[in-house]
């Protein structure tokens, strides 16, 4: 029998293929999709701060949103790795403002905020199960920064809908999320922000 250590593995390895198989065409709808219901959820209308991410190998791609909230008047942040390894969230201010990190992943260049003071964290992965937890690349920066943020925070995962599943066999450390949004549906796990 695999260890859940295997599982893990080879969940990931099975949503990046079939993320990366997708075409642009469908990212591009997909994302549009999801970009819609996110513009539509009660605690990203009424956050005054919202962190994001810059997509990489065919993620949802949340950039024209972003740039929306930003025309909205919303102070919006991107995710940078700091030489610590931990995650920073930090003002996004455009694309122009931003430079390559040491995953290839665009980051911000401007001033962080404290993860305390954020009002919702959009949230990546490879895959996330119907609890709330999530795989990402298995480096661990999500799980250590969401632990930082404020029990007001909301977060949301965000995916296609193939990537979520039944169990992750999450870690004790793994932090779940309190809503998904893929491009057919919405999965609750906390109603407590609504």
């Amino acid at each position: 029998m695999e260890s859940h250590c295997q599982q893990r593995q080879a969940l990931r390895q099975e949503m990046s293929d079939k993320r990366v198989a997708l075409s642009s065409a469908q990212v591009e709808t997909y994302s549009h999709w999801i970009a819609g219901k996110l513009s539509e959820l009660e605690p990203l209308v009424n956050a005054r701060s919202i962190m994001g991410f810059a997509s990489i190998s065919n993620e949802v791609d949340l950039g024209l949103f972003l740039e929306e909230q930003v025309d909205q008047g919303k102070t919006i942040l991107l995710p940078r790795v700091e030489r610590d390894d931990s995650l920073a969230a930090i003002e996004f201010t455009g694309w122009q403002n931003t430079r390559r990190g040491p995953f290839n992943i665009m980051e911000p260049m401007g001033i962080e905020v404290a993860a305390i003071d954020i009002d919702v964290v959009i949230v990546p992965g490879l895959v996330f199960d119907g609890h709330g937890f999530r795989l990402g690349y298995g480096k661990g920066y999500y799980d250590r920064f969401l632990k930082l943020l404020s029990k007001s925070t909301f977060v949301c995962g965000v995916c296609y809908d193939f990537q979520v599943v039944d169990s992750i066999w999450p870690h004790t450390g793994d932090v779940p999320v309190h809503w998904i949004v893929t491009e057919r549906s919405e999965l609750v796990i906390n109603w407590d922000f609504f």
